[in-house]
């Protein structure tokens, strides 16, 4: 087993940018612990190494097989779904946003940024097994030798490789190309009029049959997901120095009074709580 070799290790990896994590969930089940999700302020890259499952992402699906990579950025809404409850292990990567800016390798964050919204998500383990799966265990033994400059230096090979793939990547299963054209139309138009009626008319779908198809394939209702959508944008803009109340506006929301009673509801926090 993977875990004999492997020891989990959880941390900021001593100031270097990211976070290395093994996981294991002997049992696992679709609940809380696995909804949908996002990161603003994080890239993820998850190695599956067991279990039965499929990786959800911005309304695409792709079906899990051991060694196979998934990459999400942020505001990308993403889960898990468990088709049986057979062991589930993997290994996540968290590489903090600055990361590439603040060891001069910008090239290296290109594969992150030229994705379309929820595709190219899934390296398949013939590419992944070829140079990249041995350093997973590189950069854990690093790690724990407490060199976390060294496991930073893999990191970096890593994705070096990862931006040097040349083979066509893993298409996903989408279960309803409508929606996922409304959910690139969503997250292109996040400042404009995003009411029910003018999507159901921009997409020629009753609104009855957009709402519950919509809810069935993203784990959202339509008002929802654009709220979450909106609040991720609004948290950027505050990070690059707007004000809360021009941050909400320019994320979308129709109000400040709006953006604080959405945010408060998702959050738990009034937004000045998190300054």
């Amino acid at each position: 087993m993977v875990d004999e070799f492997i020891t989990a290790y959880y941390g900021r990896a001593e100031g270097q940018g990211f976070d290395f994590v093994y996981s294991v969930d002997n049992t696992p089940k679709n609940d809380a612990e696995f909804k949908l999700h996002n990161h603003d302020d994080l890239y993820e890259i998850y190695l599956f190494l067991s279990g039965e499952t499929e990786f959800h992402i911005e309304g695409n699906i792709y079906r899990a097989h051991p060694h196979d990579l998934f990459i999400a950025r942020p505001y990308e809404m993403h889960h898990n779904v468990f088709l049986s409850s057979a062991r589930y292990e993997r290994i996540i990567l968290f590489i903090d946003l600055d990361f590439f800016k603040r060891y001069d390798c910008a090239a290296l964050e290109n594969f992150f940024l030229e994705r379309r919204l929820g595709m190219e998500c899934q390296i398949p383990a013939a590419i992944v097994d070829r140079e990249m799966f041995p350093l997973f265990f590189k950069m854990n033994r690093y790690l724990q030798e407490g060199a976390p400059e060294i496991a930073r230096c893999v990191l970096m090979e890593f994705l070096y490789l990862l931006n040097h793939i040349r083979e066509p990547l893993t298409l996903p299963l989408v279960e309803d190309t409508r929606i996922q054209k409304v959910l690139l139309y969503i997250n292109g138009h996040l400042t404009e009029n995003l009411s029910l009626d003018l999507l159901a008319d921009t997409f020629f779908i009753n609104k009855y049959h957009l709402c519950r198809t919509f809810k069935a394939i993203t784990g959202y209702t339509i008002n929802q997901y654009i709220n979450q959508k909106r609040l991720l944008a609004a948290r950027e803009l505050r990070r690059k120095g707007q004000s809360l109340t021009e941050a909400s506006a320019n994320a979308g929301f129709n109000s400040y009074a709006h953006f604080y009673r959405v945010y408060k509801k998702e959050l738990g926090v009034n937004p000045r709580a998190r300054e």
